[in-house]
């Protein structure tokens, strides 16, 4: 007997997406991005890797889907001023990043993968640096230095094998190095106010 040729209903899947989700998370924060396979997750799940295919389109869709999960509710605090709201979003996002640093390389190593979360923390730090009063020119600079920032330090911090949510003080570099840029941020567009 043949099995019908296409894609298996999905109706057919043993596992759903989400278990596929949490086992990929699982997969690639405890056993590293070279380790990261569409064969080693179709193991791990006792499945055919065309089942993950036929979920997620490919290894690209998979770590796209893997960013949406993991960075969904980062975001900047509905309160506060430009700068206390930029921070809170960094610090939320640097989070996520110490808890999956692997992601962040894959999602780094694949350049036609920047997944909507990533778009959509990128616009709402832009957001933020305008109202913080800087022009155009100066939002871009500002944004690529404080996400570069960011993403060093986690991942330096997740490097060296530590992360922050097993010891917060063990992070506070990071806090202060943010607390400094946006010191020097806020007296950047007050000098812009002032002068505009």
């Amino acid at each position: 007997m043949t099995r019908p040729r296409g894609k298996p209903p999905r109706a057919d899947a043993p596992v759903s997406r989400d278990e596929m989700l949490t086992a990929a998370l699982t997969l690639l924060d405890s056993e590293g991005v070279e380790a990261f396979t569409m064969r080693a997750l179709a193991k791990r799940l006792n499945v055919n890797p065309m089942t993950i295919h036929h979920h997620f389109g490919g290894r690209d869709g998979l770590i796209g889907a893997m960013s949406e999960r993991v960075h969904a509710r980062v975001s900047a605090p509905r309160e506060g001023t430009a700068t206390e709201r930029i921070r809170g979003l960094l610090k939320a996002y640097h989070a996520q990043v110490l808890l999956h640093p692997g992601l962040t390389m894959l999602i780094f190593s694949r350049p036609a993968v920047f997944p909507e979360q990533a778009k959509r923390i990128t616009e709402e730090i832009s957001a933020l640096l305008a109202k913080a009063g800087l022009p155009d020119r100066k939002r871009r600079l500002w944004r690529d230095i404080l996400v570069d920032v960011t993403h060093g330090a986690a991942l330096a911090t997740a490097m060296a094998g530590r992360k922050a949510v097993d010891d917060p003080a063990g992070d506070q570099g990071y806090g202060a190095a943010l607390d400094e840029l946006l010191n020097c941020l806020g007296d950047e567009a007050a000098v812009r106010t002032e002068s505009g």
